[in-house]
């Protein structure tokens, strides 16, 4: 009779820890999904800054440095010294990215979600972009160089940007957001010419 109590009692116990064990998993899988969640609504909520984001560091590291010589035609004249310095004189070409096409193309890819501490979790998404570099139409350059070179310095670019979120799946909140720059791969695509 007191081993058939004892055999009871395992079994009890045994039990006891997988029930405790299913719930703690069920627990944490609540939490990752959680996180997802999260990380997936702040792609929605944040895409405009995000957009502008990506757009401004894609304009400074991957804009074309393009120099323009400005040619005006003044007389040149003693009394009109001032053509002499603006006969000829070289701007860089200010660049900007079309942040309206990063947001309305975007695409997101989100990694597995990683416990860093209880309640808070990582996980990177993946920005996937593609958008045109070309001549900024807020310059006085712009309006002085002739339309026909414009088009041509317009450039295509592609890839991939992420950004390691910080999720508290307490608050439902994305406590931090980081775009490491290692991370930033943007390829130009070259275009096809045709010769006429």
């Amino acid at each position: 009779m007191r081993t058939r109590y004892t055999a009871t009692v395992g079994v009890l116990i045994a039990a006891s820890m997988l029930a405790l064990g299913a719930s703690l998993a069920c627990g944490l899988e609540d939490h990752e999904r959680i996180a997802e969640e999260v990380a997936r609504e702040w792609a929605t909520t944040e895409a405009e800054a995000i957009s502008e984001e990506i757009g401004d560091m894609a304009a400074r590291r991957y804009g074309p440095r393009v120099f323009v010589q400005i040619v005006k035609d003044e007389p040149i004249s003693p009394s009109n010294t001032s053509a002499v310095s603006n006969l000829r004189r070289g701007e860089r070409m200010p660049m900007s990215a079309d942040v309206g096409q990063i947001r309305e193309t975007i695409q997101w890819e989100f990694g597995p979600s990683t416990k860093s501490e209880d309640g808070r979790y990582e996980i990177i998404a993946t920005a996937l972009v593609s958008f045109d570099i070309g001549p900024s139409d807020s310059s006085g350059i712009f309006l002085e160089t002739p339309g026909t070179i414009l088009p041509m310095l317009r450039t295509h670019h592609s890839g991939s940007v992420d950004y390691r979120l910080e999720v508290d799946t307490t608050t439902r909140e994305v406590s931090s957001a980081k775009m490491p720059l290692y991370s930033v791969r943007i390829y130009r695509i070259p275009q096809e010419r045709t010769l006429n």
